[in-house]
């Protein structure tokens, strides 16, 4: 298991690395090593030493500089040197505790050297790692004994502090503050060696050092976010025209974001839906009726349709890619011949292309509303409109009330076929009469009794999923300092005053969102969002994801771009989604650039919530005998491996077989590492486990697939050449190869632990780097080893 070397950006790709290192083999003189400083900083005209001396074969440590400890020695693999916070503590490695030397000065020669001694004989690697006060990790990974031709990693994912290189290149985005430890390892792959073979480790700045060794205090790091569209952009698709305003977000099956919004068209605002990363649909443009705004509900399917609410020729509607839908003061669809519609609002639609809306009616063809209904289209279009609730139906022995039984606050699930809603009854109180409705089920009245030591008050948000679980949000008749909530499954699951994540729940949940992995999305009144990787455990795997007054970091660089000032996604608009399945959130947000608020619509990544398959090499030029799977660890605390396994299925035919079981030892898996299962550990590199037989591991495809399970769940797979039979297949397998022809070639995750639960997206054939950061090219992917005695990254 190997921490992993971040994966370089598209634009900062693996040859950059390959092309700015500049490798010199120096023939140094192999007496015994003189006392010489090991770690300095040269300023150009000052070297500021920061370690000590040789001594017995030993480095000692100067702490006068930053504190903390160094510790070196041999260990199993090789040689490790150590530089972190912990005092007094060899045995461990404290990423966090240094809190700062300042490397912000950046110029044509700031440069990292490592110097060697003498030459090192042997497979294996030069490891030079940097880390964050925030504990994140740089690192560039060097192979020994021969000419140098690969090299992986840096810089890493968005944080303060990193490691990029070469420094030049990256003017102006570089930035390297508060490091809060640095470490090298010769990793000889278990040729202990017996002494230092390190001669000198320095960095190189033009600019000199600041003259204070005492960092000053940093914030939270910056958030990592996407900016989709913001206020002053001219989309594609509007005409050239500039956005004045934007929508709440929702997603469809393939984590695309939908919203409506409006741009300035001469003067005049010209309504707009978005989807994917374009305009779709312009009022302005739509011929034969005019259409105008749009509310903020709306709906994307995963073809391309999507469903809005804009006034059609002056008159309340709904509208898809079909065209009109549905529009007020006409005849109401299902209703008895004079029924009217008398209005069109909350509009929907699910990822399979069906469309839901709640409407107005009025039974003697007037204007105003005796009551109302929930209306479904199964394609979008007016001839297949029908009525799924309405005022006057009975439920639980008693109709739903006019004019207003039919609340705003209903969910489809994304196969259509769960329903939850608000819906008010006629009780002859308005103390007693609201429900929460399930698949035909009550499951929540007011003033009964919640399980939680008071009674059901009043009920605000519902979400539902695939698989039929729900949340709801509302109030109950207990403490106002505890009384709101949020239920999982009918079971209040938080309340107003819990302490999450070490935050203080707010007085209201302003929007709800859960998807088909069963993870969820809740933001707290104070501006304050979490993401839970588990919606029947939102007390315990729910974690802050971002609120006001956070940094966002738009452009990688892990300097904050914006400040984020506040949530425009509100319940009060209708069943926000802002949560895809891949763990991906859409927001609508103000953010504040420097210049004032601008409205914007951006994305994030929550946090990863299980292990995931990350690279599978299954087919090599001749013998299948360098086959291995990779899993990796992105859920931010490390994960026993005990509880998991492998599960090798052949496909043949579509079918879905299991033809070996690989059970995973009681092992940690740290954060941001790997875990490689090989079939032969002498040829493949960072393997962690040896499975049998040493060929011909894993079957090689047309279809087949790899299954990673925690206990009897399945947490990830990956269906390869074509779909397996379920539940073994994400979406598609289709296309997805490794090129037999191609030696050190396998599928690799792109990027690593990113998972949208689409094999042939999420994965491509890549270089191969079993137990390492994925890499991102595709030919030339034999590693030549180098003897390496010095070299520089400048």
């Amino acid at each position: 298991m190997r921490q992993p070397a971040y994966p370089l950006s598209p634009t900062q790709g693996r040859a950059l690395l390959i092309t700015a290192l500049c490798l010199t083999l120096t023939a140094l003189a192999s007496a015994a090593p003189a006392p010489q400083a090991l770690l300095t900083l040269d300023t150009g005209t000052t070297e500021v030493m920061l370690s000590g001396t040789t001594q017995a074969g030993r480095w000692t440590m100067d702490e006068a500089i930053l504190g903390g400890e160094r510790e070196e020695g041999p260990t199993a693999d090789g040689w490790v040197i150590a530089w972190d916070g912990v005092d007094n503590d060899p045995a461990a490695f404290d990423t966090s505790g240094l809190g700062g030397i300042d490397l912000t000065a950046k110029g044509r020669g700031d440069h990292l050297l490592v110097t060697w001694r003498t030459p090192l004989a042997g497979a294996g690697y030069l490891d030079v790692e940097v880390w964050s006060h925030q504990s994140r990790r740089s690192s560039v990974r060097l192979p020994l004994n021969g000419a140098a031709s690969e090299s992986a990693g840096a810089p890493g994912s968005p944080a303060d502090g990193r490691l990029a290189v070469p420094f030049d290149t990256l003017i102006g985005t570089a930035d390297l503050r508060a490091v809060g430890a640095l470490r090298v390892i010769v990793d000889t792959e278990g040729n202990n060696l017996t002494s230092p073979q390190l001669a000198a480790l320095a960095v190189g700045l033009r600019s000199p050092m600041p003259p204070s060794s005492t960092a000053a205090p940093l914030g939270p790091a910056p958030v990592a976010a996407s900016l989709i569209l913001q206020d002053g952009d001219t989309p594609a698709g509007g005409g050239g025209n500039a956005v004045t305003s934007l929508g709440a977000t929702f997603v469809n099956g393939l984590g695309e974001v939908g919203f409506t919004g409006n741009v300035d068209n001469g003067g005049s605002s010209d309504g707009f839906v978005f989807s994917g990363n374009a305009i779709v649909q312009l009022n302005s443009t739509t011929m034969g009726v005019t259409l105008s705004g749009g509310e903020s509900t709306m709906g994307i399917d995963d073809t391309g349709g999507f469903f809005y609410s804009p006034s059609i020729d002056g008159d309340d509607g709904v509208w898809s890619q079909n065209g009109q839908v549905a529009v007020e003061n006409t005849q109401a669809p299902g209703f008895p011949g004079g029924t009217n519609s008398t209005f069109h609002s909350r509009p929907t639609m699910t990822p399979d292309g069906a469309a839901h809306w709640i409407s107005g009616f009025n039974e003697s063809g007037g204007t105003s509303t005796e009551g109302r209904m929930l209306f479904t289209s199964s394609d979008a279009t007016a001839g297949s409109t029908a009525v799924v609730l309405r005022s006057d139906d009975m439920v639980g022995g008693l109709p739903i009330d006019r004019p207003s039984g039919i609340d705003f606050d209903y969910d489809f699930s994304d196969n259509s076929s769960h329903l939850i809603q608000v819906l008010l009854l006629d009780t002859g109180s308005t103390t007693d009469d609201g429900i929460v409705y399930v698949d035909g089920a009550v499951i929540a009245t007011e003033m009964t009794a919640s399980g939680d030591g008071d009674n059901w008050d009043n009920f605000d948000a519902v979400v539902i999923n695939d698989s039929g679980d729900f949340l709801f949000s509302g109030d109950t008749d207990g403490a106002t300092a505890s009384d709101e909530f949020i239920a999982y499954n009918g079971t209040i699951a938080l309340r107003e005053g819990d302490v999450v994540d070490g935050v203080v729940l707010g007085t209201s949940v302003q929007f709800l969102s859960l998807n088909n992995r069963r993870q969820a999305l809740h933001a707290w009144s104070g501006e304050v969002l979490f993401v839970a990787c588990d919606a029947s455990d939102l007390a315990g795997t729910s974690r802050r994801l971002l609120a006001t007054g956070d940094l966002l970091d738009f452009d990688g660089d892990g300097v904050g771009d914006a400040t984020l000032t506040d949530f425009n996604t509100s319940g009060v608009v209708g069943p926000t989604s802002a949560l895809a399945a891949d763990g991906s959130v859409f927001l609508e947000v103000d953010v504040d650039f420097g210049s004032g608020d601008v409205e914007a619509v951006i994305s994030l990544r929550g946090p990863a919530c299980d292990l995931v398959i990350n690279e599978i090499d299954y087919d090599q030029p001749v013998a299948d005998d360098e086959e291995f799977i990779e899993i990796y660890n992105g859920t931010g605390s490390s994960v026993n491996l005990d509880s998991y396994s492998l599960e090798l299925v052949d496909g043949n035919g579509g079918g879905a077989s299991v033809y070996a079981t690989i059970d995973l030892p009681n092992v940690d898996l740290a954060d941001g590492d790997f875990y490689v299962v090989c079939g032969d550990a002498g040829l493949v590199p960072d393997c962690d486990l040896d499975a049998t037989p040493n060929t011909d591991l894993i079957e090689d495809g047309a279809p087949d697939a790899v299954a990673l399970l925690n206990g009897a769940t399945i947490v990830d797979t990956v269906s390869y050449e074509g779909d397996t039979g379920g539940p073994y297949t994400e979406t598609s397998g289709l296309g997805l190869e490794d090129d037999g022809s191609l030696d050190f070639f396998s599928l690799s995750r792109i990027v690593d632990g990113s998972d949208s639960n689409r094999n042939n997206v999420d994965f491509a054939g890549r270089c191969n780097s079993p137990g390492r950061a994925n890499f991102s090219t595709t030919s030339s992917c034999v590693m030549v080893p180098v003897e390496l005695m010095s070299f520089s990254i400048e």
